[in-house]
């Protein structure tokens, strides 16, 4: 979040922290985590669901994402509604930050294909962790999109792309983009604590409501503490990946892992 003093302009909290590590500085890490390529990155995806949603694209999908209603409704809120809005402000937000920032319109492509690259890798610490709590290591590999979304039917292959890849753009926009940006602007500006205490309660309370998000955890009325636990700790390490790496890679780690146990691993399954 800007402070007073700051010589550019700030809105995503990523900005001020990943950006000022010296091994960030004017190389890979920098540039990936600022909002051109971050948005460069990302429109493929957008473009994506947003087709697939209407239809354009795969025939239609039988599921609809509760991230992005949650997002839509929010929206409803100021007396806009749309379905592709929450897509829009995304673009358009990222856009404003790039031309607040004065940065060039420069295109690197050697930086998209790796961090494709890197969110395939950084999917790498959730299927540990699915894996240490071993006794309900198949329920939380194969549990994690699918279950907040509540699907109906086993999904094809483009309908668990479409979903992997909606639930990796809006949960992100939604528990870290939205939620970590809000609840650091209450914790620093309105109640006056630190800036990095604000980025860790931030994180840790975004976390625990994206646990709460996916039905899983309380589905039989008893709470799943394992569940809970894998995604809590699955939300605060996106969490950490907004900050540090940019909004970019925690979608990107995101989907990436989405698509893993909605795609890859029912196909290696059913052979």
């Amino acid at each position: 979040m800007p402070k007073q003093g700051r010589a550019q302009p700030v809105i995503l909290p990523t900005q001020s922290v990943g950006t000022h590590l010296p091994l960030a500085r004017g190389g890979y890490f920098h540039i990936s985590s600022r909002p051109w390529h971050t948005l460069l990155f990302l429109l493929p995806f957008i473009i994506f669901y947003e087709l697939g949603s209407t239809g354009i694209i795969g025939g239609g999908v039988s599921e609809t994402l509760e991230a992005q209603d949650m997002l839509v409704r929010f929206f409803d809120l100021f007396g806009v509604l749309g379905l592709h809005l929450p897509a829009i402000v995304l673009v358009v937000t990222l856009l404003i930050q790039h031309l607040l920032s004065k940065s060039r319109w420069t295109v690197y492509p050697g930086v998209l294909f790796a961090m494709i690259a890197e969110s395939a890798f950084l999917t790498g610490p959730l299927v540990v962790l699915a894996i240490v709590l071993s006794s309900l290591a198949p329920a939380v590999i194969t549990g994690g999109a699918a279950q907040s979304i509540e699907p109906t039917v086993i999904p094809s292959t483009f309908e668990g792309m479409y979903l992997a890849v909606g639930a990796g753009i809006y949960e992100e926009m939604l528990f870290r983009l939205v939620l970590i940006t809000l609840l650091h602007f209450v914790v620093t500006d309105v109640l006056g604590f630190k800036h990095k205490t604000g980025l860790v309660i931030a994180v840790v309370l975004s976390a625990l409501a994206f646990a709460w998000h996916h039905d899983a955890v309380t589905a039989t009325g008893v709470l799943n503490w394992r569940l809970g636990i894998f995604y809590t700790l699955a939300g605060g390490y996106f969490g950490v990946l907004f900050l540090a790496r940019g909004f970019g890679i925690a979608v990107g780690a995101h989907l990436m892992y989405d698509l893993l146990v909605l795609v890859v691993m029912p196909g290696i399954q059913a052979e």
